[in-house]
């Protein structure tokens, strides 16, 4: 590691210090609710804040509403009704909120 031109323990300290923020508002959007269950453990994890729904229009209800404030919107891609990309668009067209699409396979 010497030759990457660092201390190797400075560099430990230095990655210990990049951490994800804790505390961020997070609206997880999925139909499947196994899905969500894990997505919701895993953001309880980082020590987020999660808010759960299983379909895009309760979730842009609660966006419209504004009576919670997000942080960040997790969607999955394949939802009946409304998919993920309509909601992504519709968030983008109304709000100023950060959106990362999944994709789950059922096999």
């Amino acid at each position: 590691m010497a030759s990457m031109g660092g201390d190797p323990r400075q560099m430990m300290e230095d990655a210990a210090e990049d951490k994800f923020p804790e505390g961020l508002r997070v609206l997880a959007v999925d139909d499947d609710s196994v899905c969500l269950k894990v997505l919701e453990d895993l953001l309880r994890g980082c020590k987020y804040h999660p808010t759960t729904v299983m379909d895009a229009k309760t979730a842009l209800k609660m966006l419209r509403a504004g009576k919670e404030v997000f942080d960040l919107v997790i969607t999955d891609v394949r939802m009946p009704d409304m998919d993920g990309f309509k909601l992504l668009e519709l968030i983008r067209l109304e709000m100023d909120l950060p959106v990362i699409s999944t994709l789950t396979a059922q096999f």
